[in-house]
């Protein structure tokens, strides 16, 4: 299961209300990304809400795809905004909490750590890859990446 199927919207259900309609609970979900992409009755929202909403929206929801925002470059975004605030030097725990700040979303820290896990495994087997494939600059820059997420 991807990391972004583990983010959540932290007020679901005050969104809901004040939308006067269901508001799903995954930031990722197919209905949450049709009405952020929409806009539909955000208007309704309080500002510091609509604020967080729109950020959101245009952070991840702002491509050219014909099939946007199903087109899976939401995720892709999202998922570089992990990795960057990762080689910021931050932890699982700091990230969740930026989450938040940034766009009222959560998730677990432990998925969180499971996913950067993950994505220094990758990068060290494509590290492994490129070096035995005699692509050194590449390997030196997967290398690059990796060490950024470790220190």
């Amino acid at each position: 299961m991807a990391i972004t199927d583990k983010v959540y919207v932290k007020n679901h259900r005050q969104l809901g209300a004040q939308l006067e309609r269901h508001f799903p609970r995954g930031a990722f979900h197919g209905a949450t990304l049709d009405i952020l992409f929409t806009g539909e009755g955000l208007a309704k929202l309080d500002d510091a809400t609509r604020d967080r909403v729109e950020d959101f929206a245009e952070d991840f929801l702002s491509c050219d795809c014909e099939a946007n925002p199903h087109c899976g470059h939401p995720e892709e975004k999202f998922l570089r905004y992990l990795l960057e605030l990762r080689e910021q030097g931050l932890g699982p725990d700091a990230i969740v909490d930026v989450m938040g700040d940034d766009y009222n979303l959560y998730a677990y820290p432990g998925d969180v750590l499971s996913f950067l896990d993950q994505s220094v495994r990758t990068l060290e087997a494509a590290e492994a890859l490129a070096d035995v494939d005699g692509r050194q600059a590449a390997g030196e820059e997967v290398r690059r990446l990796r060490e950024g997420l470790v220190r």
